[in-house]
């Protein structure tokens, strides 16, 4: 009874940690898209230079997950949750190396360059960044229908993206914008990815809880 409660101590720990981690990289995210919008690079090369700090809770949190695999031999459905939190520490590691992405390119795009697609941007953005905040939450409560509802958010990402891809090539070719809308399309790129991101942590949540695996792409 005493290891089987060392054990949920140290799974608690874990999954704060991981909760602390994603908090972090909603930051980041935030920062970027915040400083791409506003073009303030100083903003922009503060996430840069922070990206280590994230970089350093994934392994903290792959240490911790080894040390108490190797201390109490968890079961399956014991294993099957410090897998989970492996795998989510690694996305969310991912998600905040896009965040750098997002931040590096953005300083590339001039501010009186296709302005309104950087609105678009920003609405785009404001999807992937509820779906991520749903899914830590949902990670840490255990919540698997807020975790199935991030699919849907998911579809909405995915159409957004289409949809501004589309225009934003259209309206190249009729102003010429070649380098700025090749640059806008990669920032898109990112935050659809990160939307694809939090969609794999939603199916992280599912499989956690009841053990079966769902594609929720």
């Amino acid at each position: 009874m005493m290891i089987r409660g060392s054990f949920e101590t140290e799974l608690k720990e874990i999954k704060s940690k991981i909760l602390e981690m994603g908090q972090v990289v909603e930051m980041a995210l935030q920062h970027a898209l915040d400083g791409f919008k506003a073009n303030d690079h100083q903003v922009l090369d503060d996430v840069i230079r922070n990206d280590q700090n994230v970089n350093q809770f994934e392994l903290q949190i792959n240490e911790s997950v080894t040390l108490l695999i190797a201390k109490q031999q968890p079961v399956a459905s014991d294993l099957r949750k410090l897998i989970v939190a492996l795998k989510i520490s690694s996305d969310l590691e991912r998600i905040g190396d896009l965040a750098v992405d997002i931040a590096k390119i953005g300083k590339r795009v001039p501010p009186s360059e296709l302005d309104h697609f950087r609105n678009n941007l920003i609405t785009l953005s404001e999807r992937a960044t509820e779906m991520l905040s749903s899914a830590i939450a949902a990670y840490y409560h255990s919540d698997i229908l807020n975790a199935q509802r991030i699919a849907i958010l998911d579809d909405t990402v995915d159409r957004m993206y289409a949809d501004f891809i589309q225009s934003l090539f259209k309206v190249q070719e009729s102003t010429n914008h070649v380098e700025t809308a090749i640059n806008l399309a990669f920032i898109g790129r990112y935050i659809e990815r990160i939307a694809d991101y939090a969609t794999n942590l939603a199916e992280c949540i599912v499989y956690e809880v009841n053990g079966q695996y769902f594609d929720l792409n």
